[in-house]
């Protein structure tokens, strides 16, 4: 029953993210990655947040190797405060020639998920900028990240394999 539930729910995603993309035009908020695509059940399963952000470190190829950011860094980096979240792991890119990232926190309530979420588009925003001149081909990663929430969770990824970061996140959530 769990497996045609988690079956049913990536095929919504699908739906919705082709959906999304379609529809073109310049809002920003249809870019937003699959806020909109992901909805979580009510019985929605307490997500471990250190292991989900490792399982996307260790179950994707990387180019950059990628450093864990203490918490005091993230609302340096990111942007997000830690009274926004309970939880929460990031990792970034070591050598700054790629834009990879890692993030998965679980906010204190949907609001701070909320802001966490308007804080990690900034961050892609700004990113698409830093890279846009630097290294180009980082664009494809920044113009389609993961970058969803359901309930409380925020998952962020940035790679070159985000189907394979969608196929882990269906077996978080």
């Amino acid at each position: 029953m769990m497996k045609k539930t988690l079956c049913l729910l990536l095929a919504a995603i699908t739906v919705c993210t082709a959906g999304l993309t379609s529809c073109g035009g310049s809002d920003s908020s249809s870019k937003s990655g699959d806020a909109a695509a992901v909805s979580a059940s009510d019985d929605m399963k307490k997500v471990d947040v250190p292991a989900a952000a490792d399982r996307f470190k260790n179950e994707i190829k990387w180019v950059d190797s990628l450093n864990e950011l203490e918490s005091g860094m993230i609302e340096k980096v990111i942007g997000v405060s830690a009274d926004l979240y309970t939880s929460g792991k990031v990792y970034i890119g070591s050598g700054g020639a790629t834009a990879e990232e890692i993030a998965v926190f679980e906010a204190k309530d949907i609001d701070s998920a909320e802001k966490i979420m308007d804080a990690y588009k900034k961050r892609i925003e700004a990113q698409k900028k830093a890279f846009e001149n630097y290294q180009p081909k980082e664009l494809d990663k920044l113009n389609d990240p993961l970058l969803t929430s359901a309930k409380q969770y925020v998952f962020v990824c940035i790679s070159d394999e985000r189907s394979k970061a969608m196929e882990i996140l269906s077996e978080l959530i």
